[in-house]
């Protein structure tokens, strides 16, 4: 919905005098004046004998930062009614301690402060931008609450094309981190009405396993033992790898996301042929742009003959643990989470 919101009533909280008021906020908690500066001198500034660069693309995508402000938006249009919020909005500890100082409690995860049990039908609810398990928000409106969906909206594409995945008997193989919320709110999309299964892969040899379970099976309960917890109750590798779909995490690195698929179209025309492939493989490009322009702008940055490399972020942040990994294979890469990580002019 255009304001944001589902629940019993509609409450616009993109009205332009709360937008107005919630940039100020915004702006006043993450604007950088060196930073404006910086961008405006070509992305480089040189201090002595020291030239710093930033890569095209960082900060804030579309999406987290619509979160952010549907957030401070619900802070101000719902006044004293009591703010809570489904985990952390983001992976990036600074946000989330702003969120925090909001009087907004978390329900759920290391931070949790109040239980969805606890809930009023005057309390409001805010749905972080990775969205939420299905089973959790199903609580959720059972309590009769106000429900802010910050939801980004690439990761609903992945919904739509998992739910479809079900709907056509293909089990969802995910690349992703099994317990990271998006891929858990994803997963349980992917069961559709119910019949539906998923199998979620982090690596490539996670992937190669798989694969070589498509095309000459093996050990049901080995298969079923490496990847506990990554998969769907009733979930069987004899039965449920026969037609496959990929999605993914929208944060994963698009390159070992299309290795994920490659690799596992190719282990089922080797079981199946070439012909029959067609029909047992689905996959459909989901990456979020805003991923991928961060990707590609550190990839050109990398083109250019740097000393070190600063990652800049949440440790537990998908998206800045791969830039971090992109740098670490060209130079020395340091991922700090903010400013006090530099303890010197030569120490980090």
């Amino acid at each position: 919905m255009s304001s944001g919101t589902t629940a019993r009533e509609k409450v616009n909280l993109r009205r332009p005098d709360v937008m107005a008021a919630v940039q100020e906020q915004v702006e006043a908690h993450y604007r950088s004046d060196i930073v404006d500066k910086v961008r405006r001198n070509g992305g480089l500034i040189s201090v002595g004998d020291v030239t710093v660069r930033l890569a095209k693309q960082f900060g804030f995508c579309y999406g987290v930062e619509r979160a952010i402000d549907l957030a401070y938006a619900a802070r101000k249009v719902f006044g004293d009614r009591r703010l809570f919020i489904v985990g952390e909005i983001i992976h990036n500890p600074e946000v989330n301690e702003q969120i925090s100082s909001l009087g907004i409690k978390n329900l759920t995860g290391r931070n949790k402060q109040a239980d969805i049990s606890e809930l009023q039908p005057d309390d409001v609810v805010i749905l972080p931008a990775f969205g939420t398990e299905l089973a959790i928000l199903e609580q959720i409106k059972n309590r009769g609450c106000q429900i802010v969906d910050t939801t980004c909206g690439d990761v609903m594409s992945v919904w739509k094309r998992v739910r479809k995945y079900a709907s056509e008997s293909a089990t969802s193989i995910i690349h992703g981190k099994a317990e990271h919320e998006e891929t858990k709110a994803t997963s349980s999309r992917a069961l559709g009405n119910g019949t539906g299964h998923y199998l979620v892969v982090l690596t490539l040899a996670d992937t190669d396993y798989v694969c070589d379970y498509i095309r000459r099976g093996g050990d049901k309960q080995q298969f079923l033992e490496r990847f506990r917890g990554a998969y769907s109750q009733g979930f069987d590798p004899d039965v449920h790898l026969r037609t496959i779909g990929v999605a993914n995490q929208t944060t994963m690195l698009r390159g070992e996301t299309e290795e994920v698929q490659r690799r596992i179209r190719q282990a089922i025309a080797d079981r199946d042929g070439a012909e029959e492939a067609v029909r047992n493989f689905r996959f459909f490009d989901t990456i979020c742009g805003a991923t991928q322009e961060r990707q590609d702008a550190l990839r050109e940055l990398l083109n250019v003959p740097l000393n070190l490399l600063l990652v800049v972020g949440g440790y537990n942040s998908s998206n800045t643990s791969h830039l971090a990994e992109m740098g670490e294979e060209k130079l020395p890469t340091y991922f700090v989470l903010n400013a006090s990580r530099l303890l010197s002019a030569n120490e980090i």
